[in-house]
């Protein structure tokens, strides 16, 4: 069995508590390189190793950016680059990785600025047949891909409406401006919290799902007035199916949930709540609830001619599960890299249409007016 040998850039508070655990514990990948600027990356969220210390306990090469990693001996032998790293670096990572010939598994959302996120596209195209994922990995789930299967079966006919919310335990994150790469704009952003940070994983559910192409935006927002991130965030979407028939998209988050989503005591631990339903022109599917507590919801497909169907009994979205050897994302992305098929649910042109949701929205949400999705 071959092994992905896998380069790991950044170090922060998911990388050290998620990937480079999940990596060293999955047999079929290697940790090849950690690439991280800061020889002693801080979190406001729990206490980090530093570089060396990291490098000690993976026993692989550490290096202070992409191109020292990749220019070395160590960058010519990689199969694929995770990046990790804060939102305004992830297109320049992702642009150098591909160049050089490694798959790329980037942490969501793919880029914060729509042009970036134009470029990228571009350059994964460019880069086929090297595979470029975002890791949006509630697509991954087979909840997921029944439903999109569902659709692309004319299940529900043509969508008309879709309702979708997330609501999530993370007053904790978003309200402290401690934690600036989750509150504080950088690099041309037009804002931060909880839409960058949240609603990223649900409009990319929404278009992994559905092929539909969003054109204007109107939104509003509430935002902390310690860290001054947005904690509500409320939209309404329109887009166009394939054919160009209008769909409107109701869109609600919050961060406000009490509790914490990622509490180190499991039995504490409060789960985000979801619901999507999509309403077509021959019936209506259902998916919702509890994102720790599977037996919460389930999918399920209601027709106009009175069926109804459990597609799948159980509900899950996000896979942020610590242990283990990682999502199914990351299942994908080291198939990738070993040269096996795999399944691509949020690619380039998924991460694409979330970044112009997400920018039009923070837009319409500092003017007042609907704004076109650029």
């Amino acid at each position: 069995m071959r092994t992905a040998r896998v380069a790991v850039c950044g170090a922060g508070w998911w990388s050290q508590g998620w990937h480079l655990p999940h990596l060293a514990r999955n047999p079929r990948s290697k940790i090849a390189a950690i690439v991280e600027p800061n020889p002693r990356p801080l979190s406001a969220i729990s206490t980090l190793e530093d570089v060396v210390q990291l490098g000690e306990r993976y026993q692989v090469p550490t290096f202070s950016s992409v191109e020292e990693m990749l220019s070395s001996p160590t960058g010519k032998e990689i199969d694929g680059v995770l990046v990790c790293t804060p939102h305004r670096t992830h297109a320049h990572i992702a642009h150098a990785a591909l160049a050089a010939g490694a798959h790329v598994l980037m942490e969501k959302p793919m880029t914060t600025n729509v042009s970036e996120a134009y470029n990228l596209l571009s350059a994964v195209d460019s880069a086929a047949p090297l595979a470029f994922m975002v890791n949006n990995t509630a697509n991954w789930r087979p909840q997921a891909r029944i439903a999109s299967d569902a659709l692309a079966k004319g299940k529900l006919g043509s969508v008309e409406h879709i309702m979708c919310c997330m609501h999530s335990p993370l007053i904790w994150l978003f309200d402290d401006p401690v934690n600036e790469g989750w509150t504080r704009p950088t690099a041309g952003m037009l804002g931060n919290g909880f839409g960058w940070g949240q609603l990223s994983h649900l409009l990319a559910w929404v278009f992994g799902v559905t092929p539909l192409k969003p054109i204007e935006v109107f939104a509003s927002m509430s935002h902390s007035a310690a860290s001054g991130a947005d904690m509500t965030d409320a939209a309404i979407i329109k887009c166009a199916n394939a054919d160009g028939t209008p769909v409107s998209i109701s869109l609600s988050g919050s961060a406000s949930v009490p509790g914490n989503a990622h509490a180190h005591d499991n039995a504490h631990s409060v789960g985000k709540r979801v619901e999507v339903r999509i309403f077509g022109t021959n019936g209506m599917l259902a998916y919702g609830g509890d994102d720790q507590n599977p037996k919460s919801g389930c999918l399920e497909l209601r027709t106009r001619s009175g069926e109804v169907s459990i597609l799948h009994p159980e509900f899950a979205f996000e896979n942020y599960e610590a242990e283990g050897t990682g999502p199914e994302s990351l299942q994908s992305f080291i198939s990738a890299c070993v040269g096996e098929p795999y399944y691509n649910a949020a690619d380039a042109w998924v991460g694409l249409q979330t970044v112009r949701v997400l920018e039009a929205m923070y837009k319409s949400a500092s003017s007042g007016r609907v704004e076109r999705v650029a």
